[in-house]
């Protein structure tokens, strides 16, 4: 079990750990400890800016539009839709960063991407993407910016990791604007894989359509993981 502290404080030890604080904190009604200004810097230099008691914060859509069942734009009040809400935990400004050496940190989950989402270039089945990625690790692979073997610990995401890169709002990509990304592959239907395989039908796995942002998984009788899918990598995350 993990164990989480937090306190308005300049510095405070939590399981052992120091940990600073460097913004002023607001307990909000519901009980969420919120950041005013910055957040708490964890010693792997990791920074909480928002937490929920007693358990783990769902992330905005991105969504802020609504439309009837006919497609039709109309006013989000008193509709109940994603967009009236606008309900979980806002996104930071700037959402990512740039690295510098080829890799993009997401500043609301802590992940760090390739800044190449097409590297390798092309697609490539289930198993394959599983292997290009471990040998990532290992291998002189190069993609854009980025030198071989700078980190050793890249892996394929899991499927909440790959979908939380999506803007509701947005399509062609579905990923939140401005964005540091390369090469993304935003056409419909360009699916990247995930690592998560479907337990009800374990010959496919989850996937990721970064054109509209949908989350599905290929058909799995007769083909499933042996799909040809594209590929991003990344690292980190708790």
């Amino acid at each position: 079990m993990k164990r989480m502290c937090f306190a308005a404080v300049v510095t405070l030890t939590c399981a052992g750990w120091a940990v600073q604080a460097v913004a002023q904190t607001a307990i909000s009604a519901d009980g969420r400890i919120e950041s005013t200004v910055g957040g708490f810097v964890f010693p792997d230099g990791t920074v909480q800016a928002t937490a929920a008691a007693g358990g783990a914060p769902v992330e905005d859509t991105g969504q802020t539009a609504c439309f009837d069942e006919n497609g039709a734009s109309r006013d989000c009040t008193g509709t109940g839709e994603d967009g009236e809400f606008q309900a979980g935990v806002a996104w930071p400004t700037p959402r990512f960063t740039d690295n510098g050496d080829g890799t993009v940190t997401d500043n609301l989950t802590g992940l760090i991407w390739l800044k190449d989402a097409n590297c390798p270039a092309g697609t490539k089945t289930w198993q394959q993407a599983l292997d290009w990625v471990a040998s990532l690790n290992t291998t002189s692979i190069g993609c854009t910016d980025y030198t071989p073997m700078t980190f050793t610990d890249w892996r394929l995401p899991n499927v909440n990791e790959l979908e939380s890169l999506t803007d509701h709002s947005a399509f062609e990509p579905a990923l939140p604007s401005p964005n540091p990304f390369v090469n993304v592959q935003s056409a419909e239907d360009s699916h990247y894989w995930s690592s998560s395989t479907v337990v009800p039908e374990p010959t496919g796995a989850w996937a990721v359509d970064l054109g509209t942002g949908e989350v599905g998984s290929p058909p799995s009788v007769g083909a499933g993981k042996a799909l040809l899918d594209f590929v991003w990598a990344v690292r980190g995350g708790q």
